[in-house]
């Protein structure tokens, strides 16, 4: 829905891995979900982001 304060501090080549670390900023509230996330390629911080998302059931 929202992406904030984005970040990109290195670059990425096909054949990198890239890991996700996201936490949660506030509880869930009416199926929105605001969030920190972070991209790691090994040990290093490639992108980082604030957003927010919308959570549905799959029919």
């Amino acid at each position: 829905m929202k992406i904030d304060g984005v970040k990109f501090r290195q670059k990425v080549v096909p054949g990198d891995t890239l890991i996700f670390r996201v936490e949660l900023l506030s509880p869930i509230r009416r199926g929105i979900s605001t969030m920190k996330g972070y991209a790691f390629v090994g040990e290093k911080v490639v992108c980082e982001a604030e957003f927010m998302a919308q959570i549905v059931k799959n029919k």
